[in-house]
């Protein structure tokens, strides 16, 4: 863990939960991360079973925090999975949860807010506020990390969705191939396991496939290539559905650049509809927007919804 503030700060404990890594950090109001730490998630066979990490690593960045003499004013924290417009989880895709994580943090910040938000929507908010996005009047934003996301800004503000849903991108069909959607043929964890299956040699992960592909492993080259051709066709249908002034990519493998990024923006610009489409940019903070949005949506959430995240 790293650090660096001067005593008397304010500071929201932020958490981006992930699916291979969970990451905190001590956030300041103008989103300057003090202090950051992360842990594997994977734990008993699982994907931070029962949240246990989670709170865990929240735990040890408010003794931080208190060691520091800054002041925690909140939690706010960024998941992997559908989340509804009151902060509840929806849903068990990637996560090992049981009980809602808000509850089980607000027992760290008694009298303060706990704010739990989509992953991909808190790195929507991070690079409309510091980031990619910011000054655009609209923007998609896609996460490309383990799993694959997105979300839509408009004006500064994220579209959540009737029911919190609207980031599923990665559950568009891709036709003709295995898996059919687009996260389990495109994302992290989908490139991992087709070169797998193809090759029936294991990898940890997609940079695993990255480094083959740059050595000159045929078949990580075409997984790598493949997965980018359909992650650019999805980014044209989304235009046309949307229009958005710019896509910003983001997460821990869209931000790497390399083969599979040339191959997004070749079929990206083979499928688009129109002259003058969008462009695409790398998000900004890199792989920590997730981290500095979960932040964001604490400090920024508002004062009367706050009341209701309150225990006492």
């Amino acid at each position: 863990m790293s650090a660096a503030s001067d005593a008397g700060a304010r500071v929201v404990v932020a958490l981006d939960v992930g699916g291979t890594t969970l990451s905190g950090g001590l956030v300041a109001e103008d989103g300057v991360v003090l202090c950051a730490a992360e842990r594997p998630a994977a734990r008993d066979g699982g994907r931070d079973p029962g949240l246990h990490g989670t709170v865990a690593l929240a735990r040890e960045l408010s003794v931080r925090a208190q060691d520091m003499g800054a002041e925690v004013v909140g939690i706010g924290a960024g998941f992997p999975e559908y989340v509804s417009q009151v902060g509840t989880l929806t849903s068990r895709d990637v996560i090992g949860w049981d009980e809602q994580p808000a509850g089980l943090l607000a027992p760290l910040v008694p009298g303060r807010p706990v704010v739990v938000e989509s992953d991909v929507r808190c790195g929507a908010l991070a690079e409309a506020r510091t980031g990619s996005g910011r000054g655009l009047g609209s923007f998609l934003y896609v996460s490309l990390g383990t799993g694959l996301s997105a979300a839509f800004v408009q004006d500064g503000r994220v579209w959540a969705g009737q029911r919190g849903e609207a980031l599923g991108l990665g559950t568009w069909p891709v036709h003709g191939v295995l898996p059919p959607d687009l996260e389990g043929y495109a994302s992290g964890s989908g490139i991992a396991a087709r070169y797998s299956a193809v090759t029936g040699s294991a990898v940890a992960g997609a940079r695993a496939v990255v480094a083959r592909a740059e050595a000159g492993d045929a078949a990580a080259f075409d997984v790598l290539s493949t997965a980018g051709g359909a992650l650019g066709t999805a980014l044209a249908w989304a235009v046309a559905l949307l229009d958005p002034a710019a896509i910003v990519l983001g997460g821990g493998l869209g931000t790497v650049g390399g083969l599979l990024d040339e191959s997004m923006r070749t079929a990206y610009a083979a499928h688009a509809r129109r002259r003058g489409r969008p462009p695409v940019r790398r998000a900004e903070l890199g792989a920590r927007s997730g981290l500095v949005g979960a932040a964001l949506a604490a400090w920024e959430h508002p004062a009367d919804a706050r009341e209701s995240h309150r225990v006492a």
